[in-house]
């Protein structure tokens, strides 16, 4: 038995192995005579449930929001940049492993430290579609720092919330209408969609969120501000969406895919103002309009698949002084290449034995 140590650099050059010799593959794959045992669900999908899928990915996503600040707004985000993983598929179950490069000390010092937890769930099924994340997040920095009434010498340090923290709780479920359109085509790589389909898609989407620690601040030459005015906030935002997905399919194997996913959402929020340690609840109710676009292209191969993603997400949410925007416009890429394997034993034992437990998970693919 011998243990390789995943790093950062290691994913780097296993990334750039992948991508030089997906052309071979895929040329080779297409040159395939034996007979395929997958079962084929309609004349427009393929399933691959059955098989391990393992996939490796690169994503730049990064938080950012609004939080009011000296009666200005301050653009907080965190000192996060592309993130490695490593997202093992099968059946109804997935999961993602991922690492984030090491900073430069430099980098740290200007922006400060951010510790990130992510844990993320989904469950596709034939009809339906659900996901639940818990994101817990610490440490922020101010991006337009230079709009306050502070000395900054250093024309790249930003001011920073090393103890801000923020602990959100979402989740969605999405109905499909058309049962040509294959959804784990897209976000598992568990089916193959072998024909262009489209389908609507209604649901909703929602999120609780709590956020503290706005009331220690540092500042340049590690001088540190404890605030005796400063805030904490809580809320829930639930949003009814009506999407459209849409896959074409081309050259047998390779798609494109692209969604308009509009709704409408109600933020409601808590706001614990402190004050020399007394402490004035205050409660605020918005209504908002949000829209999620996203475009991917790639390959989606017997055995191989890889492409990219890129996401745009805006909303008429305005900044007020009183509460928090945890939902601003943001944008992001995501770039990933995946192999299927033969699931092995020690893989579909477990898996297995859930199914016989929550029938519901149980796929009819056998």
């Amino acid at each position: 038995m011998f243990f390789i140590k995943v790093t950062p650099l290691f994913l780097k050059h296993l990334f750039l192995l992948y991508f030089l010799l997906i052309p071979v593959w895929a040329f080779s794959q297409n040159e395939e005579t034996e007979k395929d045992s997958s079962p084929a669900l309609n004349a427009y999908i393929k399933d691959y449930n059955n098989q391990l899928n393992i996939r490796l990915d690169v994503t730049n996503e990064q938080i950012k929001y609004f939080m009011p600040y000296e009666q200005q707004k301050a653009n907080i985000k965190t000192n996060l940049n592309e993130s490695y993983g490593l997202v093992f598929s099968y059946r109804f179950l997935s999961v993602r492993l991922g690492v984030r490069p090491k900073l430069s000390q430099n980098e740290i010092n200007n922006k400060g430290e951010t510790d990130r937890f992510r844990l993320r769930v989904k469950l596709l099924f034939d009809k339906w579609t659900h996901r639940l994340e818990y994101n817990y997040t610490r440490g922020f920095y101010i991006d337009n720092s230079n709009d306050f009434d502070y000395i900054i010498e250093n024309p790249d340090f930003k001011i920073q919330f090393p103890r801000l923290t923020t602990n959100i709780l979402s989740g969605s479920s999405h109905y499909k209408f058309n049962d040509n359109y294959s959804v784990k085509a897209i976000e598992s790589n568990t089916e193959i969609q072998l024909q262009s389909a489209g389908t609507f898609m209604a649901g909703i989407d929602y999120s609780f969120y709590f956020v503290e620690g706005t009331d220690y601040l540092k500042l340049e030459n590690d001088e540190v501000l404890n605030r005796d005015s400063y805030s904490d906030y809580s809320g829930f935002s639930p949003i009814l969406n009506a999407a459209y997905h849409y896959t074409y399919v081309f050259e047998q194997y390779w798609y494109i895919n692209a969604y308009a996913n509009p709704g409408l959402g109600i933020d409601f929020s808590t706001k614990k103002q402190f004050t020399n340690g007394d402490a004035i609840y205050s409660n605020n109710t918005l209504i908002y309009a949000a829209l999620r676009t996203g475009i991917s292209a790639g390959y989606n191969g017997k055995k191989i698949y890889f492409g990219g993603e890129y996401k745009y997400d805006i909303n008429s949410e305005k900044f007020d002084n009183t509460a928090i925007t945890l939902q601003p416009i943001k944008n992001n890429f995501h770039l990933f290449f995946g192999y299927r394997f033969k699931a092995p034993r020690q893989v579909r034992e477990p898996v297995e034995y859930i199914e016989t437990k929550v029938p519901v998970l149980k796929t009819d693919s056998k």
